[in-house]
């Protein structure tokens, strides 16, 4: 095999030039390869890095390594062809070493990749990769090896020592080419591979406390017992543990019942639920490549459940008591030692039905039902129940010690059964029992009864609403300050009418109490009062009948009248400023009270309605008025039909307002004035009035200050900042048409400007004047008007500095500052070479003079002269780097 040295540097490097090996140049077009193997190729310079293909070439990939020539000429069609044909590379092992004489090491348990017993730097490839291993021997703890290069093995246990178990395996590398090119290549590698340590399994031993109690567990136990850990190397040790019953790192002997003993601490610590010892055998790796190994073998102990039961059964309870029964607040559970054994859990306990005609309602853990969630409550609900005994029964299951996630059925009893739970300890149940009673039966609330008092007397148990059983007779009337009274009531004389409420009361020998509310209502005969009569004025009908009546009317009956009318109420409510009450007319309103509930008989009284007009004055007026405007007649104000029989008032006391209606509006300031106009009326008519409201509107001058600009703004009238927002600009003092255009400001320029608003009201106008600075000056914050012009053009199209830019926003703006303006552009010999005013195209490295019109300069620096021709504004002259 030939070492290849392109660069000639460090040695080999596998690089060559597909130029250079087919005698061809860049002119001649562009090598291209298969895509897969463009990481290897630079396309522009022709370098192949061989080292970066992975295959010798073979029959299979004889075309892998093809190439092409193209070029534009040709187009798709290649001008040369060319092929590589890649001779094998079998690699070189890792210097052997250890008196194994050996490449490298491995860990049987995770196998090991035999390519990583290979050299590989700067100077050394990676083998290629579609070779073939072959394992060079017999041994029985041999597997296999695949073409990856992954090998397996086994390594046999051999307790003592060698504390090693290794073995070392041979297996050689075989890398083909093509015939006629180069032969194979192989390279063998030796590893030794070592035996993972073992430190056996172990599953969890659970143990329930009344086997700890009753002495199944009071001698010592070998953990290295297959019956505790299986399958151990013998060479590990057990680490040091929180019990104490592990003396030393060969100690495996425990005993759990002294575990226990100190674990409930002289009954300190009877409720410790769940608790987990764990015992760890640890083995140690035997070589770097292999890991330490340990194993827990644990045992867990199951606080065991203490009994509970019901406490004084049975409970009783009549079936006509609305409300739910929590059965667990019946039940009564062991104390021990201070300790409250109590056992609550939605998930680990259950409730079901052991005897009785219906659940009441029970709630239970299984089968689940999503629309009666379970509790451990055990609610019932025995209202309306069936009289009789009912029991139910709670369990318990022993996970609910040390287990809070998972749900446990404590009567499931099959493995395959829903929510069953394996548990070393047994399931705790008790039986609740209740006995239910019916009642005598006393009827249903009832109200909304009417009776009139010409009945004289009412039978009460007749009054009374049923849900269709018959109420008993052998019960108890009462009044609401607990007097007995008789079932025959008997109705006391009264002016109005009476209402009374009786309790009727039932009571069994088990002490069922059944009652009934009873209200009724004993009315009076109809009263609609004694007639009357009312004249009113009509602008103001404003009026409740029911208060013109004489005597003492009930407010039972309703109102109609002229026009159609009828009340919703007895009131009889006319409001003249109310639009949704009818307008009330002269004419009989007649008030008619129907009969009571339980009275048939009706009453009727009428009240007589005059109306009176006043005179027509008119609506209130308002106006609003500029305080220029000097004065106003408040006649003229008023509506062409209101009457000039009045006068006016000054409601504000303005002192404005002479006695022929007129105001003056010298000491009146921006505000609304109020005056009332008046017109004498004939009674009950009060006098006719309206409200006349003048608003005065005195605007403020704007505050401008001095106006400052550089002229390269070329600013104009609207970049003067104003204080208010309505404005207008004048020319003069004394213009009547404001500026409604923007034109460009000059120095010296004097413009007045006056606040204006909606109504066209107008301030004093203010005069400003303007002052534009020339280039060199300062403003009078000492800011200098300056020009300075750009130090680089790039016409390339990307939208800056394409141009020598003339308009800058928000920096300058020569082409308005300086129309009379003239720019000339000279290269770096002092040639012309463009020549600009406010009518040519801007400089985009072009020339526009002499016999190079229209040619692209070339990249450099270039002079510019820039005359304003404007006033005292100097010549302004600079450089720049045109780039291409």
């Amino acid at each position: 095999m030939e070492n290849i040295d392109f660069d000639g540097v460090d040695g080999p490097d596998g690089i060559i030039n597909i130029y250079t090996e087919t005698g061809t140049t860049p002119a001649d077009g562009t090598w291209t390869i298969d895509p897969k193997f463009v990481s290897a190729f630079d396309a522009a310079t022709g370098n192949l890095f061989m080292w970066e293909l992975k295959k010798s070439t073979t029959i299979i990939t004889q075309d892998d390594y093809f190439f092409e020539l193209k070029n534009a000429t040709c187009g798709d069609v290649p001008v040369r062809t060319a092929r590589l044909v890649l001779g094998p590379y079998s690699g070189v092992a890792l210097p052997p070493s250890g008196p194994l004489n050996v490449n490298a090491q491995g860990c049987d348990l995770i196998g090991f990749d035999l390519f990583s017993a290979f050299a590989l730097d700067k100077n050394t490839p990676s083998p290629h990769l579609n070779g073939e291993w072959t394992y060079n021997g017999s041994s029985s703890s041999f597997i296999s090896v695949n073409n990856d290069g992954f090998l397996k093995v086994e390594i046999p246990y051999q307790p003592g020592v060698p504390l090693v178990d290794q073995e070392v395996f041979e297996l050689t590398y075989t890398v083909s080419g093509i015939a006629g090119c180069s032969p194979p290549q192989q390279t063998t590698v030796r590893v030794a591979m070592v035996r993972q340590v073992d430190s056996g399994e172990s599953e969890p031993i659970h143990i329930c406390e009344d086997d700890l109690l009753a002495g199944v567990y009071d001698a010592d136990i070998d953990l290295t017992n297959d019956l505790y850990l299986l399958g151990e190397d013998i060479e590990g040790i057990w680490l040091p543990e929180p019990t104490g019953q592990i003396d030393n790192s060969q100690d495996s002997m425990v005993n759990l019942r002294a575990i226990y003993d100190n674990l409930i601490d002289n009954g300190n610590n009877l409720r410790f639920g769940r608790k987990k010892f764990d015992f760890t055998y640890s083995v140690e790796q035997r070589s770097a490549v292999c890991s330490d190994e340990t194993t827990k073998v644990s045992f867990v102990f199951y606080e065991q459940l203490r009994p509970f039961n019901q406490s004084n059964p049975p409970f009783q309870r009549c079936n006509n008591i609305p409300g739910e029964i929590d059965l667990y607040n019946l039940l009564e559970f062991t104390t021990e030692n201070g300790l409250l054994f109590e056992y609550f859990s939605n998930k680990k306990t259950n409730w079901r039905l052991v005897s009785g005609s219906s659940d009441l309602g029970l709630h239970v853990l299984s089968p689940p039902n999503p629309l009666k969630p379970y509790t451990y409550k055990g609610t019932i609900n025995p209202f309306g129940a069936e009289p009789g005994t009912y029991v139910f029964e709670y369990a318990v299951s022993p996970s609910i010690n040390g287990d809070p996630d998972s749900i446990c059925d404590p009567y499931a009893t099959s493995p395959l059964g829903e929510f069953y739970c394996e548990h070393p300890c047994d399931v705790m149940t008790a039986r609740v029992e209740i006995q239910i009673f019916g009642f005598d039966y006393a009827g249903e609330d009832t109200k909304d009864i009417s009776l009139c008092e010409s009945q004289g007397q009412v039978d009460l148990r007749s009054l009374l609403r049923t849900n269709g059983t018959t109420v008993v007779t052998t019960g108890v009337w009462t009044n609401t300050a607990g007097d007995v009274i008789d079932n025959t009531f008997v109705f006391p004389n009264s002016n109005s009418s009476q209402t009374f409420a009786f309790t009727y009361t039932t009571n069994t020998i088990n002490g069922c109490v059944d009652s009934a509310d009873l209200t009724f209502t004993v009315n009076t005969l109809p009263n609609a009062g004694e007639n009357a009569s009312r004249t009113l004025c009509s602008d103001d009908l404003t009026i409740t009948l029911f208060d013109l009546l004489g005597g003492n009317p009930v407010t039972t009956g309703t109102w109609k009248g002229p026009f159609g009318y009828t009340s919703p109420d007895h009131l009889g409510i006319f409001d003249s400023d109310n639009v949704l009450l009818p307008v009330l007319g002269a004419g009989d309103y007649i008030y008619v009270v129907p009969g009571n509930p339980g009275c048939s008989a009706q009453d009727q009284s009428t009240v007589t309605i005059t109306i009176v007009e006043p005179v027509e004055i008119g609506n209130d007026r308002s106006e609003t008025f500029c305080k220029i405007d000097g004065r106003v007649s408040l006649y003229s104000l008023l509506d062409r039909d209101t009457p000039r029989t009045g006068i006016f008032e000054d409601t504000d006391n303005t002192g404005a307002l002479s006695a022929d209606g007129v105001v003056e509006f010298e000491t009146l300031t921006n505000n609304i004035y109020n005056f009332r106009y008046v017109i004498a009326n004939t009674l009950p008519c009060d006098q006719s009035s309206l409200n006349v409201a003048i608003q005065i509107i005195d605007l403020p001058i704007p505050n401008v200050p001095p106006q400052e600009f550089c002229i390269l703004d070329a600013s104009r009238l609207e970049d003067i900042e104003v204080d208010v927002l309505n404005y207008n600009w004048y020319a003069t003092l004394e213009s009547e048409i404001p500026i409604i255009d923007n034109p460009l400001l000059f120095d010296n320029q004097v413009y007045y400007i006056a606040t204006i608003d909606a109504n066209n009201c107008e301030s004093e106008r203010l005069e400003v004047l303007i002052n534009i600075l020339n280039t060199g000056e300062r403003f009078a914050n000492g800011e200098l008007c300056t020009l300075d012009f750009q130090d680089g053009v790039s016409p390339n199209g990307d939208s800056q500095n394409d141009t020598f830019d003339l308009l800058i926003e928000e920096v300058y703006n020569i082409p308005e500052a300086f129309p009379d303006f003239d720019l000339k552009i000279y290269n770096r010999y002092g040639s012309l070479v463009y020549e600009g005013n406010l009518n040519t195209e801007e400089f985009r490295g072009e020339s526009n003079v002499s016999v190079q019109l229209g040619d692209d300069l070339p990249s450099g620096t270039y002079f510019y002269v820039f005359v304003p021709n404007f006033e005292n504004n100097l010549p302004i002259q600079g450089s720049f780097y045109l780039s291409r």
